[in-house]
């Protein structure tokens, strides 16, 4: 029975962090083939993974719940640079007046914003570009021999790491959106004085238009800039994670 305990437990640990992390936690990933990887990296894990004794059923589902548990925060983790990118981008919507045609995405199940659903699929682009898919998965696969099964304990250092990550994420959302956000200011503080200047101009009308333009002219002025910023944080999805299963030792 241990062996069967042992495989139910690495599953569980692992199908939590594929139901959070990005790329598999869209809304339109087939649940079948997230059962399936969850099955695969399983049995790559099998090997390596340290011996547990036979449990009753009641410390086996309490050891559930703590992988289940261990494995969403993973999960969590891992998705917060794109969270963060998709926090910017509903920024620069706001600006933008975009915020007034939101539509519901069903890739991510929200009303998501125009610049935001731009932001996250560059962000996906960059992070396969740099092979972290690969890397995050093997962080995963080594959580195994740095937290051994059932022996997540959360402690006081673990919780602030989590919110000072969080943090990061917001400098990284307000870091993004803050040229163009800077840009559009600018256009809002001309079309001030042009309406103070001439107020038989209909600026509403105008502005709408003009902001608009503006900023695509802008985001594409932006965009080497941006991939760039992407690809020197989009890294620091892995480490986040390192840290925070190192952080059980």
């Amino acid at each position: 029975m241990a062996p069967i305990q042992a495989t139910v437990l690495i599953f569980c640990r692992i199908l939590a962090f594929v139901v959070l992390c990005p790329i598999f936690s869209q809304q339109n990933f087939p649940s079948l083939a997230k059962i399936v990887i969850g099955m695969a990296l399983t049995g790559l894990c099998l090997p390596t993974a340290p011996a547990i004794p036979e449990l009753s059923l009641f410390m086996l589902t309490v050891f559930v719940i703590k992988e289940v548990l261990f494995g969403m925060a993973m999960g969590y983790l891992s998705q917060l640079v794109f969270t963060g990118v998709e926090i910017a981008g509903q920024l620069i919507d706001f600006q933008v007046g975009f915020s007034m045609a939101q539509a519901y995405d069903p890739t991510l199940q929200i009303a998501s914003s125009q610049y935001g659903k731009t932001y996250y699929w560059l962000t996906i682009a960059v992070f396969f570009g740099l092979d972290l898919h690969h890397r995050l998965i093997t962080a995963l696969l080594l959580s195994f021999r740095i937290v051994p099964l059932g022996s997540v304990v959360i402690q006081g250092t673990t919780v602030e790491g989590i919110v000072k990550l969080f943090s990061q994420m917001m400098v990284m959302a307000v870091n993004l959106a803050a040229p163009m956000i800077i840009a559009l200011l600018l256009v809002d503080l001309v079309l001030g004085v042009i309406s103070r200047s001439i107020p038989q101009i209909n600026i509403l009308m105008m502005s709408l238009s003009m902001k608009t333009a503006i900023s695509f002219v802008v985001f594409l002025l932006l965009l080497p800039n941006v991939l760039s910023y992407l690809g020197k944080h989009l890294p620091d999805t892995v480490r986040y994670l390192q840290e925070f299963i190192e952080s059980f030792q």
